[in-house]
């Protein structure tokens, strides 16, 4: 087989609210690039729009130059309208070069990603296996790839067949997750990440993101389903032989991105003794989230030792009815004694909650707010609700008649989508959405904590102005 080449894209969200604030680096590509590159030998190239001025012609500029005989795109969803400007500007340089886009956005809504005639395929889910299966498909079979009955072999796949869109079966998610060769960080050049925000609020530092698991098994109507609803864990020693290779680069702090990092405490212990009998000790910090209402206080106790950064816990609302709605079902009294026990330990935490849930009522919504003033979070975001396709909470807002009209990708921002779906009428929602940030944040006891715990102070100013915007961002219209 001939050494396949390959030209990997990540695309960002045009106009970000969000920039230097939640962007991290393009690690499913960096997983896929490394698994292209150990399986098949490949030759490479991975571009990225968060720092290009005009990554456009840079995708021109590395067709031309590369001649790749595959380009796949990563989107989340509001960055599908750059992907599709990427993809188009491939097609436009080589109209035969076959274009795949995977992450996020296909994975919830490939049927209507399809209907763009630049793509020829879309991956759902994890994109490892699939992606690095799809090339090895294009480069033994010339031209015939693009046949149906070739497609439908390729597991997790969507593409067209005679103008309609088709499934191949669903791939397995990857059980050995032990198996896959650490991100290929050579491609990028990382450092640029240090000098904006990340997906924690501890400040700008030299930083590498990680998943050490995959997968959730809660079922919470709002969420993602690109790693399926099994989890699925690293061994611990694995884990350690990462964060080794990521010390060796000059990084002291790491990102777990974990969807539930301590979902099997017995393993999330170990992980972490194994960094401290390593004498490692990375400063950990969790922007995903930890299931509060099972963490345990040997696991707070690990954490302490390890110096972690930033602990985030989602708590969504403080309403039992509407934790039932969600399929969430977090105890509140679990959450809230954690909540207390991780801030006798003074370790930095932030909480998520949702304002403007289908059905929620204005004293729903107060006893949230009421639950995050009273709580000893140090940092609390307030969001509205993410109605991304093909979930129960998209389902239940169409039927609600709750979705506004018009709305696209661009809309499904990390803050601010315009989608109050509560019993609250727009204006009113909008003044309790300020009042949510306002009433937690001016409160000088909370100061001191936040400038007693933050792990270093300097950049303080800017990620206050940055808590503050995040109260701006919210875009509903009065009714």
């Amino acid at each position: 087989m001939k050494t396949p080449r390959v030209l990997l894209v990540k695309s960002r969200s045009v106009g970000s609210k969000t920039y230097g604030w939640s962007t991290t680096p393009p690690l499913g590509l960096l997983y896929i690039a490394a698994c292209l590159r150990t399986r098949l030998g490949a030759e490479v190239r991975l571009a990225d729009a968060f720092f290009d001025p005009d990554i456009l012609e840079t995708v021109r500029r590395a067709v031309r130059e590369l001649k790749p005989d595959v380009v796949g795109i990563s989107a989340l969803t509001p960055e599908f309208f750059m992907a599709r400007r990427i993809a188009a500007a491939v097609k436009s340089e080589s109209p035969l070069t076959p274009v795949v886009m995977g992450g996020p956005h296909p994975s919830s809504d490939p049927e209507s990603v399809m209907q763009d005639s630049n793509l020829d395929a879309v991956v759902i889910g994890e994109g490892e296996d699939t992606f690095t299966e799809l090339t090895r498909l294009i480069i033994d079979e010339g031209p015939r790839w693009r046949e149906p009955g070739t497609l439908r072999n390729v597991a997790g796949l969507a593409f067209r067949a005679e103008g309609k869109v088709e499934y191949a079966a669903p791939r397995a998610p990857i059980q050995d997750l032990d198996s896959l060769p650490f991100p290929a960080w050579d491609l990028i050049d990382y450092k640029k990440f240090w000098k904006v925000g990340s997906m924690a609020s501890v400040g700008i530092r030299p930083y590498m993101p990680m998943f050490t698991s995959r997968g959730c098994p809660y079922r919470c109507i709002f969420c993602h389903q690109i790693f399926g609803k099994a989890f699925r864990a690293r061994s611990p020693e694995n884990v350690a032989d990462e964060v080794a290779a990521i010390r060796k680069l000059g990084v002291g702090h790491i990102e777990i991105l974990d969807d539930i990092a301590n979902f099997n405490p017995d393993r999330f212990d170990r992980m972490l003794e194994l960094m401290l009998e390593r004498n490692l000790h990375p400063v950990l910090n969790f922007p995903n989230g930890i299931r509060a209402d099972i963490l345990l206080e040997s696991s707070m106790d690990l954490l302490k030792r390890m110096g972690t950064g930033e602990l985030s816990v989602a708590i969504e609302t403080a309403s039992v009815r509407l934790q039932k709605l969600l399929n969430k079902n977090l105890s509140l009294d679990k959450a809230s004694r954690v909540i207390d026990k991780l801030a006798d330990r003074r370790i930095f935490t932030r909480g998520f909650f949702i304002l403007g849930l289908p059905t929620e009522t204005a004293e729903e919504m107060r006893s949230t707010i009421r639950f995050a003033q009273s709580s000893r979070l140090h940092l609390a975001l307030f969001f509205t609700p993410h109605a991304f396709r093909n979930t129960e909470l998209y389902k239940m807002l169409i039927r609600a008649g709750k979705l506004p009209p018009g709305a696209g990708a661009i809309d499904y921002e990390y803050c601010g989508e315009p989608f109050n779906a509560s019993e609250v009428p727009d204006r009113d929602y909008r003044m309790l959405y300020r009042r949510a940030y306002y009433g937690f944040y001016f409160n000088p006891l909370r100061w001191y904590r936040i400038a007693r715990d933050r792990p270093f102070l300097w950049d303080l100013p800017t990620q206050v102005f940055k808590v503050f915007s995040h109260s701006r961002f919210n875009r509903l219209k009065e009714n």
